[in-house]
């Protein structure tokens, strides 16, 4: 009895198929996931005039909460990479949306810059994780006909979480205070 070795090149296979629902709920997903990050990046500066007013601090004092996020993204998605090499994409993805939801929870209990830095901080590394690996994502799931596009629309996320996110902290600022955007 012998035995047929078969070997199927997965990207050829996806390069052949139409763009099917579940590559559209892939894009889609990964849209909302970079929209988040988009809205959660620049959530600080929506906040700041409020955090001015309410803990009675200098705007210069902002300074490393503004850039806490900032760092964090770096360094997250800069660690991502060879962490989803090992454990998959996905994975690192749910986790990544994870980790900075829950670390954005925290920072809108935070009461003071200190603490508010150092939540801005761990709320980056997961912003930093998901952005490359949605792309990434994207990137393995789109037919190569495609692929340009339809990583170039997900992108699109993030412009609209920063919109969103503009629109959205003008009207939850005044009604439920500045926590309610991190929420």
């Amino acid at each position: 009895m012998t035995t047929t070795e078969c070997s199927v090149d997965v990207q050829a296979f996806i390069d052949e198929q139409a763009f099917s629902p579940f590559q559209w709920t892939i894009l889609v997903l990964c849209f909302l996931v970079v929209a988040a990050d988009g809205f959660d990046t620049a959530a600080v500066g929506f906040i700041a005039p409020s955090l001015v007013q309410q803990w009675g601090v200098a705007r210069a004092s902002l300074g490393p909460v503004m850039s806490a996020a900032l760092v964090g993204l770096g360094i997250g998605a800069l660690a991502a990479g060879p962490c989803a090499d090992r454990i998959g994409r996905k994975t690192v993805l749910v986790l990544s949306v994870f980790f900075f939801g829950v670390w954005s929870l925290a920072a809108a209990r935070a009461s003071s810059i200190e603490s508010l830095t150092v939540l801005r901080f761990f709320t980056g590394l997961g912003l930093g994780a998901a952005m490359p690996n949605a792309v990434t994502l994207m990137s393995e799931y789109a037919p190569a006909r495609i692929r340009a596009v339809a990583v170039n629309a997900m992108f699109c996320g993030f412009s609209c979480g920063l919109a969103i996110g503009g629109v959205t902290s003008a009207w939850l600022i005044p009604h439920f205070g500045w926590p309610s955007v991190l929420v």
